[in-house]
């Protein structure tokens, strides 16, 4: 295998052999090409392709990551896959230990929300109190740290917790047994079913284990508790574990992921070799010095320095706008500019934000200026009504004891039953301990049907029977004879917009299929199908390349790199949120520095940050507060623009931090000052500036505030003095509770006024 066009630590990691290897590689410094290269040396040196195992976090990743294998490796096949496809693969294998059979449906959100919905419904709680969508993320977090149900339950039972534990201790057994009735899973239990096979059942653990000679592990710093768990199940014997990550860059602590895992991993495996990729092959020096200096105020990292021979470009730029509708115009408006001048082409660009609210401006703005874009993380395609109703009857033709796939097309298209008629025939259905598509077809012995409705039970269990019998050939023969017999999306008749986009999706869902086929020959069935769409995932659909602008939140641009990016909104309560500053924890405000790490760090050539003087925030238009994030980093070319004119005075040329350009303006600051919020705020003076309040009042009645841990209230009372020596009380929204704060000892963040 040729390694000319390898660095010496690249070169490094690809020729490690036998045991522990931990690899730190930082952003855009190649470490998917580490981890090909590697395999393809591994085989070089005798080892089986079916002894090698590469798992990621995307079916993006692992897809690019196969592609590559298979140039180097022609023809070999060999396990390069996500964390869920390959759990879902040994639970076809052996779930039936966890009481599973081979065709279990993977249940999505939207199903298991309903299914939490029934059983809250039948366990007599208010739905309205507590929401499934957030019992469900509480039963996540829980499953997520591999607590069963029936430890859950107990450790509840020892001591008082609060109500949500209370309803959740209740709800969580109920659930998890109705999965189970149904021969399902959600998308927790692919990860939680292995860890404990594998937890509790040595001989399984030493099979699997003997079986996967090579794990190599790619964002490393991304895996949870169960994954992490699955990964050193598999290293004991064979204790050849290469995981690569950057601490850097872990941002979904939200969800579960401990960053914990790769900081100490040379706890873990004490023979493991250190390897850093430091070398950036994406970025300008000027981009990589940005973010090394920002990340380098978080104290949970492992300590690398970014560097690159790549050609110097434009400084880094900090621009600022009057208003959120200002700053998408005025992001339109240059990306336009550029592209006309032959500068640039669309796909070139790309937008980050931290919250979804803020792409609704930028949409507006990109139509306006006639600048196409396409939006990352939306709708998926499997997440639309008329896919996810196709892929429902598939699912109940698979497993027939799928009670939400059932539920949902038992009447759709509309066949005379109702919800009276299900309501019964779940009741008699649970009372007989049978799946609903068994009730279905002995519908006549259902008290309290009518003659109507028993025909059209089974009539449908009839229509599902005959599309099974049929249903072992390819998957897009069975989806053509689904719509063929119901109609589903090809009336003649349909006429609207809307009509059509539907009865597009339902081709592009037939051309899904009919490509599954086609790939997967002999081994493609309608399981493996309805696994792929399961795990199918947003970003899945994201063409970097199809000639628009791409405008996606900052979790989403993990693994992606534009040569031109913009990140907006830049401010307090956004860049870091302000759920982060509400619990005040140090580890929050780290990842939500990680996360702007990575957002900057997906800049090739340029990058421009923003913020705005005012935004609108829950309906009403606030003041902002510049970042602290921007106080840690160097950027230059502060740009002012006021409704569609801009003015540029002399440009500064030194690099320095908005502090000190407030403090010592120029003539172009001096104006800038004139719109910035002028409010001193607690929290600067905490941090010991020794700079003058920009007004003497500082805080004034009246006046919106946020406090990390009360959240927000209104000052109600300034007692005399100076601004630093007043005491401000402040009335909060969420208890009413009052509290008094001396301003110069107070982390009070001024939001506006009433």
């Amino acid at each position: 295998m040729a390694g000319d066009d390898l660095t010496p630590s690249q070169r490094a990691a690809v020729e490690h052999y036998e045991g522990p290897l931990l690899v730190l590689a930082g952003p855009g410094s190649g470490k998917t090409r580490v981890i090909t290269r590697r395999i393809a040396r591994l085989v070089d040196r005798g080892v089986s392709p079916w002894e090698i195992l590469a798992i990621t976090f995307t079916n993006k990743a692992a897809r690019e990551m196969a592609e590559r294998v298979e140039r180097l490796l022609p023809g070999r096949r060999m396990w390069v896959t996500t964390f869920h496809k390959f759990c879902a693969r040994l639970l076809r294998e052996r779930g039936e230990a966890v009481g599973l059979q081979p065709n279990f449906s993977i249940f999505d959100t939207s199903d298991q929300q309903r299914l939490l919905k029934q059983v809250l419904h039948d366990e007599d709680i208010d739905a309205t109190h507590f929401p499934p969508n957030k019992i469900g993320w509480q039963i996540s977090q829980v499953k997520n740290e591999l607590i069963t149900p029936e430890t859950f339950k107990a450790r509840f039972e020892e001591r008082v917790g609060n109500h949500m534990e209370a309803v959740v201790a209740r709800v969580y057994p109920k659930y998890q047994q109705r999965l189970i009735e149904a021969n399902a899973v959600d998308f927790d239990d692919l990860l939680v079913h292995v860890a404990l096979l594998l937890q509790e059942q040595d001989d399984l653990r030493a099979e699997w284990d003997q079986r996967f000679r090579y794990i190599l592990v790619d964002e490393y710093q991304d895996t949870n508790r169960a994954q992490y768990q699955i990964v050193a199940a598999l290293s004991q014997i064979n204790a050849n574990l290469c995981a690569t990550g950057d601490p850097d860059q872990s941002i979904y602590g939200w969800r579960g992921a401990q960053i914990e895992n790769i900081l100490r991993f040379e706890r873990d495996f004490p023979s493991v070799a250190v390897i850093r990729l430091e070398e950036n092959f994406r970025s300008t020096p000027e981009i990589l010095r940005t973010a090394d200096a920002l990340i380098a105020h978080n104290k949970q990292r492992k300590v690398k320095v970014l560097r690159t021979d790549n050609p110097s470009g434009p400084e880094v730029e900090l621009r600022l706008f009057l208003n959120g509708r200002e700053e998408a115009e005025g992001i339109a408006a240059d990306i336009r500019r550029q592209v006309e001048d032959g500068d640039r082409r669309w796909s070139d660009f790309a937008v980050f934000y931290r919250v979804n609210a803020l792409s609704r401006s930028l949409e507006t703005a990109m139509a306006r200026a006639r600048v196409p874009y396409q939006v990352a993380a939306g709708v998926a395609f499997y997440e639309r009504s008329e896919v996810k109703d196709l892929i429902g009857y598939l699912r109940i033709i698979d497993n027939h004891r799928d009670r939400m796939a059932f539920l949902r097309v038992v009447n759709t298209p509309p066949r005379g039953i109702g919800k009276t008629t299900v309501d019964k025939l779940m009741k008699w259905a649970d009372s007989a301990s049978v799946p609903l598509l068994d009730a279905a077809r002995c519908a006549d012995q259902i008290p309290g049907l009518s003659k109507r409705a028993v025909t059209a039970l089974q009539q449908f269990a009839g229509l599902i029977d005959e599309f099974a019998a049929k249903s072992y050939g390819p998957v897009a023969e069975t989806l053509v004879e689904i719509v063929s017999r119901t109609r589903y999306g090809h009336d003649a008749a349909l006429q609207s917009e809307e009509d059509l986009q539907k009865k597009s999706n339902v081709d592009e869902l037939i051309s899904a299929a009919r490509h599954y086929d086609e790939v997967g020959g002999d081994e493609s069935s309608l399981g493996g199908f309805l696994e792929t769409a399961s795990l199918a995932q947003d970003l899945d659909g994201i063409e970097t390349d199809l000639g628009a602008v791409t405008l996606m939140t900052l979790h989403a641009a993990k693994g992606l790199e534009f040569p031109c990016v913009y990140i907006i909104g830049v401010e307090q309560n956004l860049i870091p949120h302000e759920r982060s500053l509400r619990n005040y924890e140090p580890k929050e405000i780290e990842e939500e520095r990680r996360l702007l790490f990575v957002g900057i760090t997906r800049a090739e050539q340029h990058l421009v940050m923003t913020h705005t003087c005012r935004r609108d925030v829950h309906g009403r238009e606030l003041s902002t507060i510049p970042s602290d994030f921007l106080n840690e980093m160097p950027y230059t070319n502060v740009d002012c623009t006021r409704g569609s004119g801009s003015w540029s005075p002399e440009e500064e040329s030194q690099e320095v931090d908005m502090d000190d350009r407030l403090a010592a303006p120029s003539p172009k600051f001096a104006a800038l000052k004139s719109i910035l919020p002028r409010l001193t705020t607690g929290a600067a003076l905490e941090a010991g500036t020794t700079r003058p309040a920009d007004v003497p009042l500082g805080f004034r009645v009246g006046m919106t505030v946020r406090h990390p841990r009360y959240g927000l209230g209104t000052v109600i009372e300034m007692s005399d003095g100076y601004a630093r020596n007043r005491t401000v009380r402040v009335e909060f929204t969420d208890d009413g509770r009052q509290e008094s704060f001396i301003a110069s000892k107070c982390p009070l963040q001024p939001v506006g006024l009433r």
